[in-house]
C-alpha cells in the first residue's frame, strides 16, 4: 500500500471551488494563524472566491494582511481517497449592491447573510489542488 498524491488541473480546482459550499479561510490575527469555516460562493466572471461575513475579527484580518489562504476538501464517494484545493491571494472588500445580490443569490446559504453582512473576495494569485489515495496505484 502506498499513498499517491496527484496534482488537479486548474480547471478542475475551480469546479471543485464552485461545487463546495463550506470551506475554510487562514488569516493572520494578532501576529497568529486563525483558521475560520465560510459560506462561500465561487465567481467565475472574476475567478474569485467571495463571502459574507460580518465587521469582526475574520474580516479585519483578512483587509488587513497582504495574503490570505483558502481551502476547501473533500472525501471522494467511495472513502478510499480525497481532495484539496487552496487558494492563495488578497482579500478584497466587495462593495457594489449588484455584484453582492448576484453573489448571494449563487449562494448555497447555509448561514444566512443580515443587514450588517460585509462581503470579501479572495482574488487569486495560486490556485493548487491535490488529489490522495491509498492504494496499490494512483
Amino acid at each position: 500500500m502506498q499513498t499517491w498524491l496527484v496534482d488537479i488541473p486548474v480547471e478542475e480546482c475551480r469546479a471543485r471551488l464552485a461545487a463546495t459550499t463550506i470551506g475554510r479561510i487562514g488569516v493572520i490575527v494578532d501576529g497568529r494563524p486563525e483558521i475560520f469555516p465560510v459560506n462561500h460562493t465561487y465567481d467565475e466572471r472574476t475567478r474569485s472566491v467571495a463571502f459574507p461575513t460580518n465587521d469582526r475579527t475574520k474580516l479585519r484580518a483578512a483587509l488587513g494582511w497582504p495574503w490570505v489562504a483558502f481551502e476547501v476538501d473533500g472525501v471522494e464517494p467511495d472513502g478510499a481517497s480525497g481532495w484539496s484545493v487552496m487558494v492563495v491571494g488578497k482579500a478584497e472588500e466587495i462593495t457594489d449592491a449588484d455584484e453582492i445580490t448576484g453573489l448571494d443569490a449563487q449562494r448555497p446559504a447555509l448561514w444566512p447573510a443580515g443587514a450588517t453582512t460585509r462581503w470579501v473576495r479572495i482574488v487569486p494569485a495560486k490556485m493548487t489542488g491535490r488529489r490522495i489515495s491509498a492504494s496499490s496505484s494512483p
